[in-house]
């Protein structure tokens, strides 16, 4: 793979500083997704301290993507113009800070200012990653650099199950986001020390690309630009509401597996996620199309959640098909792809946080309307049967049907994929 030679007041930086500067923005998002996703392991507790039910559970946790993603457009605009140094480390700092005040909430009002604030400190790290990359990389490995980045956050959210999880039972869900918050001061001291790299976009751009208003005119006016996010939206759902918060009472309830047994199989959504999407990208780029793809992915949600609604399976089985559906939802991450090539270079920051918004709203719309689904009919507001868990995530099955009408009738190729496409058709003709 190659690598750019990034110019810096003329100083050029080498592969391997652009490889460290890569892996410590990747650091971070790891990081992010971790605390994205802890309350799926701690729900039980969580509602039994706050004494919340399930629609304030989801709530509460949903709040982190209210300000996710209205963090967005913000953040791409930083990074468009600013030293993405300054940027990171402040949002690990706030990240951290809302760990700190989460560990310490005693109701439903403290929680939601945590999550808030762990919400607007997230913001900045999947875009952080894929501006990095397209900075520093051709543009032809963007799409597998996205799948890459994928990975890595799917990464970040087994830590926050698995791990996570036996630590909740071991020392309790408190004093386990007190660790959670000691790594982030000493993720933001090590980004502040050793991030040294400025966008040469602070310099190259004209003034005309920070006019704000236009910049998100461009964007917008686009219909592409909203069905992509459309797509990205609800193939995200799986993530942001099964494998993030209601996967592992699911499991409990529904098929009677332990709470550590659960949050493994949900995790498993996160290592299809974490496989699927880099070889997703690579296989997009060989065949030199994004759209097909996003057809196969949202098909195979459709069959997963399918079978895991109508049928029951043993553990192993049910293991095979979350990985699989984890897998199903890879195909959001060629979006990111399809916006940059949609959008010159000046806002490709912009666009690519736009689209990203739409991936992380997911969870801000479909988390609390999920809880309140299963609350429905029910006076407990802790123990909820297996018939209202599957009315809930019965919601999941149908974001899949969504997405793939989307992707099969509105989704085009890009118009840089329709020159690349045309180019290599004429020399194949030359060849001849």
């Amino acid at each position: 793979m190659e690598i750019h030679a990034h110019s810096v007041s003329n100083v050029t930086i080498s592969k391997w500083k652009v490889l460290l500067i890569y892996c410590i923005v990747s650091f971070f998002l790891i990081f992010e997704m971790a605390i994205q996703v802890s309350p799926s392991v701690m729900s039980t507790q969580l509602m039994r301290d706050l004494n919340i039910g399930a629609f304030g559970l989801g709530l509460m946790s949903g709040i982190y993507f209210y300000t996710y993603a209205g963090m967005q457009i913000p953040t791409g605009l930083l990074f468009d113009r600013y030293n993405p140094r300054i940027i990171i480390t402040l949002s690990i700092l706030m990240c951290t800070l809302g760990t700190l005040l989460f560990s310490f909430a005693n109701n439903i009002f403290i929680g939601s200012i945590a999550r808030l604030l762990m919400g607007s400190g997230s913001a900045f790290a999947f875009v952080a990653v894929l501006v990095v990359s397209a900075d520093l990389f051709k543009s032809k490995y963007f799409a597998t650099m996205t799948g890459i980045a994928q990975m890595l956050g799917a990464m970040g959210a087994i830590l926050g199950q698995m791990p996570v999880s036996a630590l909740v039972n071991k020392i309790g869900w408190r004093e386990t986001l007190l660790v959670i918050s000691f790594i982030g001061i000493v993720l933001s001291i090590i980004v502040w020390t050793l991030l040294k790299y400025e966008k040469h976009s602070l310099h190259h751009h004209s003034n005309k690309s920070h006019n704000i208003s236009l910049n998100l005119k461009q964007i917008i006016s686009q219909p592409q630009t909203w069905y992509l996010a459309a797509y990205s939206c609800l193939l995200w759902v799986p993530m942001s509401s099964f494998a993030s918060l209601w996967g592992v009472p699911y499991l409990t309830t529904v098929n009677h597996f332990s709470q550590n047994t659960s949050a493994f199989l949900c995790s498993l959504m996160w290592f299809g996620l974490a496989i699927g999407s880099p070889i997703l990208g690579i296989v997009s780029t060989l065949l030199n199309n994004r759209v097909l793809p996003l057809i196969v992915t949202s098909s195979m949600g459709i069959t997963v959640f399918g079978l895991l609604l109508h049928f029951n399976f043993s553990q192993t089985a049910v293991g095979i098909l979350l990985f699989f559906a984890g897998v199903a939802c890879t195909g959001q991450a060629l979006c990111f792809t399809l916006a940059k090539d949609n959008n010159p270079i000046s806002i490709r920051g912009t666009a690519i946080a736009f689209n990203n918004m739409a991936v992380v709203v997911s969870g801000a719309i479909f988390q609390p309307i999920i809880g309140k689904v299963i609350e429905l009919g029910h006076q407990n507001t802790i123990n909820y049967d297996v018939a209202h868990y599957k009315n809930g995530v019965y919601i999941i099955f149908i974001t899949y049907i969504l997405a793939f009408i989307i992707a099969l009738f509105f989704i085009k190729e890009s118009d840089e994929e329709k020159v690349i496409t045309k180019a290599k058709f004429t020399n194949r003709v030359l060849a001849q």
